[in-house]
C-alpha cells in the first residue's frame, strides 16, 4: 500500500472538552489516543474547535499576508544569535522553496503583538492578524495540552502533569512551501524526527506531510478544514521509557499550488528522565536522563550523524557516545533545569547553515 492510500488512525476530538478532563468522551477518546502514539506515534485529530472559519482567518487573513513581506521584512523575526532556529528560516541549502516564521510563546497574546509589530510598524493590519494567529494558537494549544494530559492519565503518571506544563514551553511556527510547478513531487522538507514533545500540524487545502510507519511505509496526510496532526517527538520517547513512538515524517509538494501549514511544538524546559513508575522488570530504563538541548547538539555533531537512532545513541542505557550526561539526582528534574537556548524542528539545519 503507497503513501497515497494508506491513513492515519482518526480520533473524533468533538466531545472532549479540554478544560473538563475526564467529561464527555474524555476517557474512550484517551484509550484511541495512547492505542495510536504507542503503535504509529501520530493520528488524525478530528478536532471542530478550530473551526473552517478560524482557519481562514489565519491562513488567508495572517499567514499569507505575512510571507507575501519583503524578505528584510520577514529576517526581523528573530531571537538573537543564540537562537537562531527560533524565528525565521529561509535561504537555506537543501531546503529549496521553504521559508519559515515563528513565535516563542506563540499561545500568549503579547508574543503575538510583538511579532505584528515587527512585520508591520505602522500598525495597520495588526489587529486582525494578532487575533487570527493568538485564536488558532490558543485553541491548537488546548488540544496539545489535552493529549499531554492523556498520555500521563494512560500511562498511569498523571500526578507529574501540573508540574511538568509549568516546566514547557511552546513555539508557534507558519510556514509556506513553495510549488515545483511540476506533476512530479518535490521534496521541500527532508525525513526527520521532531526533537520536543508534542507537535500538533494544521495544514491548509495542500497536501504535503507524509508520515512512515514502523514498517517502513508512508503515508500522505489529506488535509481537512476539521482535522489537525498530532504526534511525538523524541522528548517524549524519551521521558515515557520508549513507551511511545516518534515517527519520522517529510514534506513533499506537487503541482502550482504554494502549501501553507501551521504548527504548534510544546518543549521541554526541564530534564528528561522517565518516572520510576514506568521502570520495570518489563521495562527496563531505556534512557539517560538529558536535558534536551544537549540531544540536539549531539544530533549535529559528527558522531550523531553517524547514527540512525539518534536518540539512543545519545542517551541510551547501552550508548557509545562519550557525549551522554550522567543521571541526574530526581529533585533536579524541574527544579535546576534551564531554558534551552536554541530549538530545531530539525536535525539537518545546524549542518546546512
Amino acid at each position: 500500500m503507497g503513501a497515497d492510500a494508506a491513513q492515519l488512525p482518526r480520533i473524533d476530538f468533538s466531545g472532549v472538552d479540554p478544560s473538563a478532563p475526564g467529561a464527555g468522551t474524555w476517557s474512550a477518546v484517551r484509550a484511541q489516543v495512547m492505542e495510536a502514539l504507542t503503535t504509529v506515534g501520530c493520528f488524525d485529530a478530528q478536532y471542530p474547535a478550530l473551526s473552517p472559519e478560524h482557519r481562514a482567518a489565519l491562513f488567508d487573513g495572517a499567514v499569507r499576508p505575512l510571507f507575501a513581506l519583503p524578505t528584510e521584512a520577514k529576517r526581523r523575526n528573530s531571537y538573537g544569535a543564540d537562537k537562531p532556529f527560533h524565528g525565521y528560516l529561509g535561504d537555506i541549502p537543501g531546503y529549496d522553496g521553504y521559508e519559515s516564521l515563528a513565535i516563542v510563546d506563540g499561545i500568549k497574546p503579547e508574543p503575538v503583538r510583538d511579532l505584528a509589530a515587527l512585520m508591520w510598524p505602522d500598525g495597520r493590519g495588526n489587529d486582525g492578524f494578532c487575533n487570527a494567529v493568538h485564536g488558532a494558537a490558543a485553541r491548537i494549544f488546548e488540544l496539545e495540552e489535552a493529549v499531554r494530559r492523556m498520555v500521563m492519565e494512560g500511562l498511569g503518571v498523571a500526578k507529574y502533569h501540573d508540574a511538568l506544563s509549568e516546566s514547557t514551553w511552546h513555539l508557534f511556527r507558519m510556514s509556506e512551501y513553495q510549488a515545483p510547478n511540476a506533476a512530479e513531487k518535490t521534496l521541500r522538507y527532508p525525513v526527520h524526527q521532531d526533537t520536543n514533545l508534542l507537535s500538533v500540524v494544521c495544514q491548509h487545502e495542500v497536501e504535503g506531510l507524509e508520515m512512515q510507519t514502523r514498517d517502513g511505509e508512508w503515508v500522505l496526510v489529506k488535509p481537512s478544514p476539521t482535522s489537525l496532526v498530532v504526534m511525538v517527538g523524541q522528548a517524549l520517547r524519551a521521558w515515557t521509557n520508549d513507551r511511545l513512538y516518534a515517527p519520522l515524517h517529510r514534506i513533499t509538494v506537487a503541482g502550482d499550488a504554494t502549501r501553507y501549514s501551521a504548527m504548534l511544538f510544546s518543549v521541554p524546559n526541564y530534564m528528561i528522565q522517565a518516572p520510576d513508575e514506568l521502570v520495570d522488570d518489563e521495562h527496563p530504563p531505556r534512557f539517560k536522563a538529558h536535558d534536551n538541548n544537549d540531544y540536539i547538539r549531539f544530533c549535529v555533531s559528527e558522531e550523531g550523524a553517524r547514527h540512525e537512532d539518534k536518540l539512543k545513541a545519545f542517551c541510551g542505557v547501552q550508548a557509545t557516545s562519550q557525549q551522554h550526561p550522567s543521571p541526574v539526582p530526581e529533585h533536579h528534574r524541574i527544579e535546576q533545569s534551564v531554558r534551552p537556548s536554541g530549538f530545531i524542528l530539525c536535525e539537518q539545519f545546524l549542518h546546512q547553515r
